[in-house]
């Protein structure tokens, strides 16, 4: 049994391969149907493993699931990437770890060192951070943060390993090099 954070583009990918209806075939990324495919294809398997999701007493995380993936009229459901997190919940496979949040202007923002704020410039992006290092510090175990079409991970992993902060890509290599080239818009 692994334990992962699940960067919020790989729900949406694995949203628009798991029902042609949702709304968010035309958003998610990778705009590639193959590899939106092996995206899905991860979160299937990690819907259907023992594997732990890990998620942030201050609904952080969850907040930004719900903000991306509304419930679908046209599908009569909710998108899959809630009814993965759902399908956790009910089998208990959910693992709740405190951070601490700054309230700034009705923005709720994930507290990070000074060093690691300095690498983590997205504050969106500081929740997976912060949760990350909890789960270190709480479990003593590093929980992976996955993602997939996500160019800001990619190229600020290296500054993070050395804190601790570990990442499992879904993408092949070659994509992230397109990207951190500019061939490709994220």
């Amino acid at each position: 049994m692994a334990t992962y954070l699940v960067d919020t583009n790989v729900m949406l990918a694995g949203c628009a391969v798991h029902d042609l209806l949702s709304r968010l075939a035309v958003e998610a990324m990778p705009r590639e149907v193959e590899l939106r495919q092996l995206v899905y294809h991860w979160l299937q398997d990690f819907d259907l493993s023992e594997d732990v999701i890990v998620m942030d007493e201050e609904n952080l995380i969850r907040d930004e699931y719900e903000r991306n993936m509304h419930f679908n009229k046209g599908m009569q459901a909710q998108e899959y990437g809630l009814q993965v997190l759902q399908y956790k919940l009910d089998r208990n496979l959910i693992e709740y770890v405190p951070v601490d949040v700054l309230d700034a202007n009705g923005e709720r923002i994930a507290i990070l060192s000074d060093d690691l704020t300095a690498i983590v410039t997205d504050r969106e992006d500081r929740k997976w951070v912060a949760s990350a290092q909890s789960v270190n510090i709480l479990f003593e175990i590093s929980a992976p943060i996955v993602y997939g079409a996500e160019s800001d991970w990619y190229k600020i992993e290296g500054a993070l390993q050395p804190h601790g902060i570990v990442f499992h890509r879904l993408l092949p290599e070659e994509w992230y090099e397109q990207v951190k080239k500019g061939v490709f818009n994220k």
